[in-house]
C-alpha cells in the first residue's frame, strides 16, 4: 500500500472536528430536548395531576329486557370502535346493586309462603330504556369540556356506542359529576 502525503495546502482546508463542533451539536440536542420536554411531559405531568374520579350518568333507550342479566356492577365498559376502555359500572342509585333501572316484571306471582316472584319474559313491553352510571377518570379542560383520560371528549348529549365483554349498545350522556363515592 502506497501511502501518499497530503502537503500543508490540502492539510490545512479539510475539514475537522473539534470540541467547538461538538458543543454546537450537544447545544441543538439539548435545545431540541428542552421543547419536547416543555410542550409534552409537562403538560402530561399537569393533566396527571388534574384527573380526578367522575361518574357520568347515561341513558340506553329500547334495549332486550334481559340485556340487565349480562350487565353487572363493576364490568368495564369499551368504546366499540376503538375497543379502548371508557369506565367501570357503577350502581344506578346509592345503596344499589344494580347497574341500571331493571325492566319491570311481566307478571307477580304470589306463594303460598306468601312471598311474592316475579316473572320476566317478551310481552309487548320486551324492549325498555335503562338508565345508569359509570365511573371514569378525567378532567374538565380549561375551555370548559370534560377529557376523558385527558384526551377523549365527552359531554352531555352525546351518544356513544360501548360494550361489555357480552353485550353492546348505545348511551346517550345525561351528566357529568365529581365521583363521591356512592
Amino acid at each position: 500500500m502506497n501511502k501518499v502525503k497530503k502537503d500543508k495546502f490540502e492539510r490545512k482546508n479539510s475539514p475537522h472536528f473539534n470540541v467547538l463542533d461538538a458543543l454546537i451539536i450537544l447545544l441543538v440536542i439539548l435545545v431540541i430536548v428542552g421543547i419536547y420536554f416543555r410542550y409534552n411531559i409537562i403538560d402530561f405531568i399537569n393533566n396527571a395531576q388534574n384527573k380526578k374520579d367522575y361518574a357520568i350518568s347515561y341513558t340506553v333507550k329500547d334495549i332486550r329486557y334481559t340485556t340487565n342479566n349480562y350487565v353487572h356492577v363493576g364490568d368495564t365498559l369499551y368504546f366499540a370502535d376503538s375497543g379502548d376502555a371508557f369506565g367501570a359500572l357503577l350502581n344506578c342509585e346509592p345503596n344499589n346493586q344494580e347497574p341500571w333501572n331493571k325492566a319491570p316484571a311481566s307478571q307477580h306471582f304470589t306463594l303460598s309462603s306468601g312471598d311474592v316472584v316475579e316473572a320476566f319474559y317478551p310481552n309487548d313491553e320486551s324492549r325498555i330504556d335503562a338508565k345508569g352510571r359509570l365511573l371514569c377518570e378525567g378532567y374538565y379542560s380549561e375551555d370548559g369540556g370534560f377529557l376523558l383520560d385527558g384526551d377523549t371528549y365527552i359531554a352531555p348529549g352525546q351518544t356513544i356506542s360501548v360494550r361489555t365483554e357480552l353485550v353492546s349498545f348505545v348511551i346517550n350522556i345525561t351528566a357529568i359529576e365529581l365521583y363521591e363515592g356512592q
